[in-house]
């Protein structure tokens, strides 16, 4: 008899809904007030699975290096309710995630990473391949502020790197890049989903830019469809 392959796959979750047949809702946690609002809710809706499937919460401290790469860090600050559940085929469960305590300085954004993974499949068959999902949603606890960027541009052979520093408490997250000249010809477009947490700085590699007079670097977040626009020496 065949044995029974288990895989595992990790998501972070980037859009409303993911193919693996299970939606969230919502993909983005806050808590901004943990004297008045000390926990949040997520909706998790089975959309198309034919079992059922298990799944266990846990959270992680969540920091990011000068590459824009995730330290995580396993925390036990959060609680959650229910901690483990099942999701059957169509069918929805909320979850709620909070703080038994409120947290000292919510002037400084602080961001945690909670994973739904998937522990065991409901029933037993040794003649399929398995896969255990594991998804990954953030959860932003303190005041959100607007974004406040520092920005360096830096070519080696024509390849542009682009340092950004958040000095802002609280984080951005990066849909789109856009580098023009001047006269607002485009050079460069970068579609993304990067984020930058509060106080940290990333580099990200933009591509070829052989343009080296004044540039203007336009970011576009999730929160807003406007650019936010700088200029740089290219």
């Amino acid at each position: 008899m065949m044995q029974k392959i288990m895989g595992f796959c990790g998501l972070l979750l980037l859009s409303f809904s993911v193919s693996a047949g299970i939606k969230f809702n919502p993909i983005q946690l806050y808590i901004q007030d943990s004297t008045r609002q000390r926990s949040t809710t997520v909706s998790v809706e089975s959309t198309g699975l034919t079992k059922s499937r298990i799944f266990e919460i846990s959270a992680v401290k969540w920091k990011q290096d000068q590459k824009g790469e995730d330290i995580l860090e396993e925390d036990k600050t959060l609680l959650f309710n229910p901690k483990t559940f099942e999701l059957k085929p169509e069918s929805k469960q909320i979850v709620r995630v909070g703080f038994s305590q409120p947290l000292a300085n919510m002037d400084q954004e602080q961001t945690w990473r909670i994973i739904f993974k998937e522990v065991t499949p409901i029933e037993e068959d040794n003649s399929s391949i398995n896969f255990l999902f594991n998804f990954s949603l953030p959860l932003f606890a303190g005041k959100q502020v607007n974004p406040k960027l520092n920005l360096k541009l830096e070519k080696m052979d024509n390849q542009a790197y682009l340092s950004i520093d958040n000095l802002a408490k609280s984080h951005i997250k990066i849909v789109e890049i856009l580098v023009t000249d001047n006269k607002n010809n485009e050079i460069l477009k970068k579609k993304l989903g990067q984020y930058v947490l509060g106080g940290n700085r990333i580099k990200l590699e933009l591509g070829e830019i052989k343009n080296n007079d004044e540039l203007k670097i336009k970011i576009k977040t999730d929160k807003d469809e406007k650019y936010l626009e700088y200029s740089v020496k290219g």
